[in-house]
């Protein structure tokens, strides 16, 4: 139960008294939680340094090279989730109207430097929307995908002459004529540094772009309503379905923060609404392929939750869905 709540300070849940004898009741020992609503990182890793906090999952970037993974007998966690860290484009804007320009975007990133240069190896490289861990009939997705060829090849130079050669194509040679634009993200964790790379990235394409740092609270509304040109996106899975996140990019999802819209991939999403798990799976690939074909976003990373927790705190533990489960906590000693 919510016993205090102060407004950008904590929450504090106390156990239930008319809960006794309830399902499990006996394994919650602890009478409290508390939430510290910290939103600035480095707020957060002084409250864990000081005993203030025993579990903080907001960790300054630039603090992670100087940490013991807890497989090494540290306290810094690091573990593989449902999720994609993907841009977003607003489609229905020019010039990203133009599949080819969206398409030499994707190809002008260097994701394994992303991944392992600037997200310090936190991240994976993503080469398709549907990533790791999610399942088809045949075993996971991802491996069946595409033929069983990535979307995106892994060699960088390759890639960037293709994109380059894109450019050309859509009426942008070396960028010549192509309209400055605006990258929009809110600063947290990796966002910015991102920016700052593709600022660099598509620079080799001859594009000018700003960074626009929005704060939290009018970020997901802003990008919701489609009021950007470019913006960092991502989704974490809320269950074991590649329709999870194929869906988003249906013309009337609530979250196609990025506006696409093809009939094909609607009714092929539609398709794939079906009993039987072949057909259903085999709906879904084919809706990847449009989406990828069309480049309706920019995936960039696979996601992996990381947090610091000290060695005291006992009884929870992490999903592959990004949550962690509190309940049967408790401090030892």
């Amino acid at each position: 139960m919510i016993t205090e709540w102060t407004p950008s300070e904590r929450i504090v849940l106390s156990k239930n008294p008319y809960y006794v004898g309830g399902w499990d009741s006996s394994k919650i020992v602890s009478d409290t939680i508390t939430l510290l609503l910290l939103e600035d990182s480095s707020a957060s890793y002084a409250a864990y340094n000081s005993g203030e906090a025993q579990l903080v999952k907001d960790v300054p970037t630039d603090e992670i090279p100087s940490l013991t993974r807890a497989e090494d007998g540290g306290d810094f966690y690091l573990d593989e989730i449902m999720g994609t860290y993907y841009i977003s484009l607003n489609d229905q804007e020019e010039p990203f109207t133009d599949v080819r320009v969206r398409k030499a975007l994707s190809l002008a990133i260097d994701r394994d430097y992303v991944a392992n240069t600037i997200m310090q190896g936190i991240y994976t490289p993503a080469t398709a929307l549907v990533g790791p861990g999610i399942v088809d009939n045949e075993g996971y997705f991802m491996d069946n995908a595409n033929g069983g060829e990535p979307y995106i090849g892994d060699d960088y130079e390759a890639n960037l002459e293709e994109a380059k050669q894109l450019m050309a194509e859509a009426g942008y040679p070396d960028g010549e004529g192509f309209p400055t634009i605006t990258y929009s993200a809110n600063d947290a964790g990796y966002h910015i540094p991102v920016a700052e790379y593709l600022q660099q990235a598509w620079g080799e394409l001859g594009i000018t772009m700003n960074i626009d740092k929005v704060e939290w609270s009018s970020f997901i509304p802003m990008r919701r309503a489609g009021d950007y040109d470019i913006s960092r996106n991502g989704w974490s899975m809320d269950y074991n379905d590649p329709s999870n996140m194929l869906e988003l990019f249906t013309t009337n999802n609530g979250n196609n923060d990025g506006k696409y819209a093809n009939p094909a991939f609607d009714q092929v999403i539609e398709d794939s609404r079906v009993a039987d798990k072949a057909a259903h799976f085999e709906k879904l690939h084919e809706a990847e392929d449009i989406l990828m074909n069309d480049a309706a976003c920019i995936p960039v990373a696979y996601y992996n939750d990381f947090w610091l927790q000290s060695p005291s705190l006992k009884g929870t533990w992490h999903s592959p869905y990004g949550y962690w489960y509190l309940q049967y906590g408790y401090i030892e000693g």
